[in-house]
């Protein structure tokens, strides 16, 4: 009898964990990896143009067929055009898988999003920045299973991590803080 009430709240757990998932602005892309540690994430043309080039380094990471990701497109854009004389750099990046290639070069050649995509150029490295930019430890193991929620914005300086959001952004709030961000030069 233990077991089957066990059973029971095992699965009504897993019932709500998912209504949750699926009902949240935030999605959850859950994939098992298996790395290469010959393409670390330093050799990749993300690292090299973008992670340390000094700048402030606006990165949205999206995918195709998240909802969420397409909605906030208009807030992305809009972000961009207001700090086009600036020192930022805005950059997308998808998490589609290696099949969706093709809708991925489709869609940002459709310029609804005016931010660069680096996603074509960095395709060989996906699994290293992917791990970078969840922070998963670079190259860690050859076996990793990970968990990537989009839409999810990150703001980085230098290397480092100043500010992330995840699930929809707030313009203002992000304007607010690359505001801030650009009185510190």
């Amino acid at each position: 009898m233990k077991k089957l009430i066990y059973s029971l709240v095992i699965l009504i757990l897993f019932i709500v964990i998912g209504w949750i998932i699926v009902n949240s602005k935030i999605i959850s892309n859950a994939r098992i990896t298996i790395n290469d540690k010959n393409l670390k994430f330093e050799n990749s043309p993300f690292y090299k143009e973008y992670y340390h080039s000094g700048n402030i380094v606006v990165v949205n990471i999206w995918a195709t067929w998240c909802k969420p990701c397409l909605e906030e497109i208009p807030s992305l854009n809009r972000l961009k055009e207001d700090y086009r004389h600036s020192k930022i750099e805005f950059i997308s990046y998808s998490i589609d898988t290696f099949n969706d290639v093709g809708k991925v070069k489709q869609f940002v050649a459709s310029g609804k999003f005016k931010w660069k995509d680096v996603t074509i150029e960095n395709l060989k490295y996906r699994k290293s920045i992917q791990n970078a930019l969840y922070h998963n430890e670079v190259n860690s193991g050859s076996f990793q299973i990970t968990s990537l929620e989009i839409p999810r914005t990150l703001i980085l300086r230098n290397g480092k991590l100043i500010k992330e959001y995840n699930g929809l952004i707030d313009y203002h709030d992000i304007s607010g803080f690359l505001r801030l961000e650009l009185q510190k030069n």
